[in-house]
Order: C-alpha cells, then sequence, then structure tokens
C-alpha cells in the first residue's frame, strides 16, 4: 500500500455513517471478509474505494 492511500483509509466510525451502521456492525462485516479491512496492529481500517464497492454491489432495485 502506498503511503498516501494510507493517510486516506477510513475509520469504523466513519465508514458506519457512511453506511447508516453502528461501529460494531462495521467489525463484523470486516471480520466476515463482507467489506474488505486493512489491519495496522490493532486498529482496523478500510479504503475508502472498497466501501464505495460496497455500497455499489449491495445496492437493491434498478440502478440510475
Amino acid at each position: 500500500m502506498k503511503m498516501s492511500e494510507e493517510k486516506d483509509l477510513m475509520r469504523p466510525r466513519d465508514v458506519g455513517r457512511k453506511l447508516g451502521l453502528s461501529v460494531p456492525h462495521v467489525y463484523t462485516l470486516a471480520a466476515a471478509g463482507t467489506l474488505p479491512s486493512v489491519k495496522l496492529g490493532r486498529a482496523v481500517r478500510f479504503r475508502p474505494v472498497d466501501v464505495d464497492r460496497f455500497i455499489r454491489d449491495n445496492r437493491r432495485g434498478k440502478a440510475a
């Protein structure tokens, strides 16, 4: 991972806000591998591109 990508990583609370989910639910999705994550020591972070892909892949109904 490039240094510029590392500084752009999202924290679980930011992902939760974007998705309208609780932080524990974000951790559950990460642990299940449903939402790709990056483990940095004890911290879990998310690439914005992976969060956007998760949204796109889980969209219901007709695409706009």
